[in-house]
């Protein structure tokens, strides 16, 4: 997604939503059983509160190094049901709000090609050399840090 936005943000509008954690700790989990769901001996659990959903997204924004405007939704989750995002998908969207491209739940459907190919031919650019990975399916989100972010309690 990094490389989507660095090559198109001077022409669309590109987001990232935040919606909630997908893999939070339990509450019986401790700095010793969270495996990966800690980071720095501090446990990261599901946020009950936005406040704690707006700190979560802050790391993980910092964790995976994301220079995409993040929008922190609301704790219903609004966006997350009325777009069916859970745990994660693209969309494109044109500036009348008509969806033009729904792409597949992720984590593993995530098709940033396909992504890019509507926001192309959106902008009218079908053409050219494209920025993102042809299929993810199977591999480990590039740039991952050992680790997982998430909100502390």
């Amino acid at each position: 997604m990094k490389s989507l936005y660095k090559a198109y943000k001077a022409e669309t509008i590109l987001v990232v939503v935040y919606i909630r954690e997908a893999h939070p700790a339990t509450e019986d989990q401790t700095v010793e059983t969270a495996g990966w769901k800690k980071i720095n001996d501090l446990v990261y659990y599901q946020p009950k509160t936005f406040r704690e959903r707006r700190k979560l997204a802050e790391t993980a924004c910092t964790f995976w190094d994301l220079p995409i405007p993040t929008l922190v939704d609301t704790m219903t989750p609004s966006v997350g049901d009325t777009y069916d995002s859970w745990p994660n998908r693209i969309y494109v969207i044109d500036k009348e709000g008509k969806i033009v491209y729904r792409g597949p739940k992720g984590p593993m459907g995530v098709k940033p090609r396909e992504g890019e190919i509507a926001l192309r031919k959106l902008l009218g650019k079908p053409d050219g050399k494209f920025v993102t990975p042809e299929d993810l399916s199977g591999s480990a989100m590039p740039g991952a840090k050992k680790g997982r972010p998430q909100t502390r309690r």
